[in-house]
């Protein structure tokens, strides 16, 4: 693991970004109490679109006054029903906006374009052939490199950003470029990892509610509620599902660090997990209509979809090929009566079933081994620091040296290392080595700077730079699959069947 890999710190992953109390001023919001959908809070830039202050609104408190009798009543049908969340075009002072409106416990949160929407927006069949060939190009993508570079391409054409970056979260959540397509002049981050801080924890699971996040200008002077306190709650308004929701300030000055003024994040799922996210950026300030929007949100889906057939395909696939050597490994045991002799020489040999350059198995007080592996001595002491362990089931450790200092010394052979107990109160053992894999990682700018608190240790600023800083990781092997420890699994419970019935 990189000394760099677990930069979402607890301070990053504790902020309330949900609760910023401020909006975007390319919309308007109303907040509505649900029982009687009586105006409780609006933004205080309401006069861009009503005739009214935020105060007046409030205090009049009805709203079929200002957006007709038959927005309303579907509005009433939105409230009594079950629906989280709905669209619509309201015609205010005879012009169009989009809305889209949330329910959020008791209230309801509206957000209004002020840009004026045209009366009559594409039909779903004008926009299918808009996308239709992206989402062919999308769904012939043959792996996920694939897919990431024709989905940057796509996206880049379907929105107008200047830039579209795809990447893809590991385990610790830093996320690497894997698809890029961006204007000349602009600098690539092709193949470049940025610490989990970045986006925060808090940020990450607000892209389970919303498929996407939306900057027009990271310069725009936020809008704030009246009254600050929603009177209903008697506390903040929650905007976690409001696209219009106030950027926090440390977030727009990683922007402009990066040279960018409007962006937008698109969510990539699977397996209901925030899988990675399409990285929108653009130099000059930008707008984004309600049915760009949507498509986004279906371009969202549509990938999201292919990521995970795809990542289930090469699931399925690993999975047969492990299940077909230890089909054929059983049965080579079965008829030739030797258990380890199988295991270390027969075909297939457990080293080529767990993709592993050194086995050592220990039963019947005897050691035998196959490929590279420790000495004696290194072994003899490996053996007791596993003894102590008392192992109930598989362990496996991609770094053993992280973990037992020792093997610091014979890390080029076994930096990785799978152990299937047999008994291990006698200490036997099927231990699995593989080698060093040493990695380098290409950083966007010094993850160590991710982060400068001024003296008060209360602000705090991102790092200016994003330029390549190279890492070179040691002391580690290529990972265990979970595929591949949970067949080290049933190889141990055959193991334990297959010497009561031969040794009983």
């Amino acid at each position: 693991m990189s000394q760099f890999s677990k930069y979402d710190s607890e301070f990053c992953g504790n902020l309330p970004i949900h609760i910023i109390n401020t909006i975007q001023p390319y919309g308007v919001l109303l907040v509505l109490e649900k029982a009687n959908l009586r105006i409780s809070q609006t933004s205080e830039n309401v006069q861009s679109i009503f005739p009214d202050t935020a105060r007046d609104m409030v205090e009049k408190g009805t709203l079929d006054a200002y957006i007709g009798r038959q927005a309303f009543t579907d509005l009433e049908a939105f409230a009594a029903g079950t629906a989280q969340e709905t669209t619509a075009l309201w015609e205010l002072d005879g012009k169009h906006h989009h809305v889209i409106i949330h329910l959020v416990k008791d209230l309801v949160l509206i957000e209004i374009e002020i840009e004026e929407t045209p009366a009559r927006t594409s039909s779903f069949a004008d926009i299918y052939q808009q996308l239709k060939s992206s989402v062919t190009a999308i769904e012939n993508s043959k792996d996920v490199a694939e897919l990431c570079e024709v989905t940057a391409r796509e996206m880049k054409t379907i929105t107008g950003f200047d830039k579209v970056m795809v990447y893809s979260f590991d385990k610790d959540w830093n996320g690497k470029v894997l698809g890029e397509e961006m204007e000349p002049g602009m600098e690539s981050y092709m193949g470049f990892t940025f610490p989990a801080s970045d986006i925060p924890k808090p940020a990450r699971d607000l892209y389970l509610r919303n498929p996407y996040r939306f900057i027009t200008d990271r310069d725009f002077e936020p809008v704030k509620l009246y009254p600050v306190i929603n009177p209903v709650t008697r506390a903040f308004v929650d905007l976690s599902d409001c696209n219009l929701r106030g950027v926090a300030a440390v977030h727009l000055e990683y922007l402009k660090n990066m040279q960018v003024t409007a962006s937008m994040s698109v969510r990539i799922i699977k397996d209901n997990q925030l899988w990675g996210l399409m990285a929108c950026h653009h130099r000059t300030p930008k707008g984004l209509s309600g049915q760009i929007g949507s498509v986004c949100e279906l371009m969202s889906s549509v990938i999201s979809a292919k990521v995970g057939a795809l990542e289930h395909k090469s699931f399925h696939d690993l999975n047969q090929r492990l299940n077909d050597s230890y089909t054929k490994m059983i049965g080579n045991i079965y008829q030739d009566g030797n258990l380890v002799k199988t295991l270390l020489s027969g075909e297939p040999n457990i080293l080529e079933l767990f993709g592993a350059t050194g086995v050592v198995v220990v039963f019947r007080s005897e050691v035998q081994s196959a490929g590279d592996t420790p000495d004696r001595v290194q072994l003899e002491d490996l053996l007791l620091w596993l003894h102590l362990k008392e192992l109930r089931k598989v362990f496996s450790t991609d770094s053993l040296s992280r973990d037992y200092d020792i093997a610091a010394e014979y890390s080029g052979l076994g930096s990785g290392l799978l152990v299937i107990p047999i008994n291990a109160s006698k200490d036997e053992y099927i231990l699995l080595f593989r080698p060093e894999f040493v990695q380098t990682i290409k950083w966007g700018g010094n993850p160590e700077d991710r982060i400068r608190f001024e003296e008060n240790k209360q602000i705090y600023h991102p790092r200016h730079s994003f330029k390549l800083w190279q890492e070179n990781v040691n002391g580690f092997s290529q990972p265990w699959l979970k595929e591949e420890v949970l067949m080290a699994e049933n190889m141990r419970s055959f193991i334990f069947e297959h010497i009561a019935s031969t040794y009983a």
